[in-house]
C-alpha cells in the first residue's frame, strides 16, 4: 500500500514542489497536496488530492485548512513546499491559534514533529543570524562574519575583512533579504533597504540583527538531501553553473558530484538539530582552494531533488525505507570522481531560450506529465 504524504506550500509557483509528485509517488508514496488555486504543484498527474487554501489567507486559516487536509488524507508525513510553509508548520507547533481544540493541536503537532524532527531547533536552523554560531561550535567552516544591530558595527567589521560584504535578514526566501556591498555607503543602505517596516512603511536601521559575513570569491554549492530523526539518509552535491539572475538567483543549471566536505558538515547538522524530511544546505566553493564554506539551511523541496532516482541517489526512496524502518534500495552518495550535468526546466528555458545549456546537456523537462509541461511553458507568456 502507498504511504500517504502531504504537500503543503503557500505560493503557486513553487517549481520544486511541482515536480517532485512524480518522484515520491515512484517512490512508494501516494502524495496529496494542500495551495493556493492555480499552482503549478495542482498540474502534476502524481496528485492524488488537492486541497485549497482559501484565497488571501490568514496564518490562522492557513492552520485550520492544515488540520482539515490531515483529517482527510491521514498523512504520514508533511513536506513544506515553500519557506512560509515551514514557518507557519513550526509556528503551529510552538503556539497554536486561538480557539483549536488541544486534541486537535496534539495531533497536528506530533504529526509536524514526526515529519520536521525536532522543535527545539526548528528556529536555530534557518534563522540567518543564530545559525553561524551554532554551525561553527559544531566545528563546521563558514566565511568570517558577525552578527549586529547597526551599520556602525558592519563597517569595524568591513574594515578588518575588506569588501565585499554580504548582509542578510534573519529569515531569507530565494535571494530576498540579502543584499552584497561594496562600500561603507552600499553597507549603509542595505541597513536601511532590510530593516522591517513599521506600520507606516517606514524602514529604519538599528535594533534588528543581521548577518553581516564576508562575501567568497566563488560559487555556490547545494546539498540536497534526505533525512530521519537525526540521520542523513542520501545527498549529492550540485554546484550552481548559471543562475537566473546572476549571482543571487536560483540555479537552472547545475553539475551533481561527490563533496565529502560538505556532506560531513550536513552529517552533523542533521545530527545536532535532529532534523527530518527534505533538506538543502547551502555552502560557497572557494574559487582558489574549492572548500565548500557553509552558508545556510533550506528546510523545504528544492528544485531538483526529485532527480535523484536518474543519478540512483533516490531521496524519495531514501526517506520511505525510512519511515518504514527497512534497507534502501538506493545509493546514499554519488561516487568519488562521478559528475553529472542536470539543466532546470522551465529555469533555463525562461533564462534563454536559445540557451547552449539546452541543446548540449540533458533537460529536466516532464514529458509524460503534459497538464504540468502546459503550465509550465505558459510561465513564459504571464511574465
Amino acid at each position: 500500500m502507498p504511504v500517504p504524504c502531504l504537500i503543503v506550500t503557500t505560493g503557486t509557483l513553487w517549481y520544486g514542489a511541482a515536480r517532485i509528485p512524480k518522484a515520491l509517488a515512484n517512490a512508494g508514496f501516494e502524495v496529496a497536496l494542500l495551495a493556493p488555486k492555480h499552482s503549478l504543484a495542482e498540474k502534476s498527474r502524481f496528485v492524488s488530492r488537492v486541497g485549497h487554501l482559501p484565497e488571501g489567507a490568514t496564518a490562522a486559516q492557513w492552520v485550520f485548512a492544515f488540520a482539515a487536509m490531515v483529517k482527510a488524507v491521514s498523512p504520514r508525513i508533511v513536506f513544506p513546499g515553500d519557506d512560509m510553509a515551514f514557518r507557519l508548520l513550526q509556528v503551529l507547533v510552538t503556539a497554536p491559534p486561538p480557539g483549536m481544540q488541544p486534541a486537535m493541536h496534539a495531533t497536528l503537532a506530533a504529526l509536524v514533529r514526526e515529519s520536521l524532527g525536532d522543535p527545539g531547533y526548528y528556529i536555530t536552523s534557518v534563522d540567518k543570524t543564530q545559525l553561524p554560531p551554532a554551525a561553527t561550535a559544531l566545528g563546521i567552516e563558514m566565511a568570517p562574519y558577525v552578527v549586529v544591530t547597526s551599520a556602525g558595527a558592519a563597517r569595524e567589521f568591513a574594515a578588518t575583512n575588506g569588501y565585499p560584504i554580504v548582509v542578510k535578514r534573519s529569515q531569507t526566501t530565494a535571494g530576498d533579504g540579502v543584499a552584497i556591498c561594496n562600500s561603507d555607503a552600499e553597507l549603509e543602505q542595505a541597513f536601511i533597504d532590510l530593516a522591517p517596516a513599521s506600520a507606516e512603511g517606514l524602514r529604519v536601521s538599528g535594533s534588528t540583527p543581521m548577518l553581516v559575513q564576508k562575501a567568497i570569491d566563488g560559487r555556490s554549492m547545494f546539498y540536497p538531501v534526505a533525512a530521519w530523526k537525526g540521520q542523513l539518509l542520501a545527498g549529492w552535491a550540485s554546484e550552481k553553473i548559471v543562475a537566473n539572475p546572476e549571482p543571487k538567483g536560483p540555479a537552472t543549471v547545475i553539475r551533481r558530484y561527490c563533496d565529502p566536505v560538505a556532506r560531513a558538515a550536513g552529517t552533523k547538522l542533521v545530527a545536532a538539530f535532529g532534523m527530518s524530511g527534505f533538506l538543502n544546505f547551502e555552502f560557497m566553493l572557494e574559487t582558489a582552494t574549492r572548500r565548500p564554506l557553509f552558508i545556510e539551511i533550506n528546510r523545504r523541496i528544492q528544485p531538483g531533488m526529485h532527480g535523484g532516482a536518474k543519478i540512483n541517489v533516490d531521496l524519495c526512496a531514501a526517506l520511505l525505507a525510512a519511515i518504514e524502518g527497512r534497507a534502501p534500495a538506493t545509493r546514499a552518495d554519488l561516487d568519488a570522481g562521478e559528475s553529472s550535468y542536470s539543466v532546470h526546466f522551465p529555469q533555463e528555458w525562461l533564462r534563454d531560450p536559445n540557451s547552449e545549456w539546452l541543446r548540449k546537456y540533458p533537460v529536466d523537462v516532464p514529458w509524460d506529465e503534459p497538464e504540468l509541461f502546459e503550465a509550465l511553458l505558459a510561465i513564459r507568456h504571464s511574465e
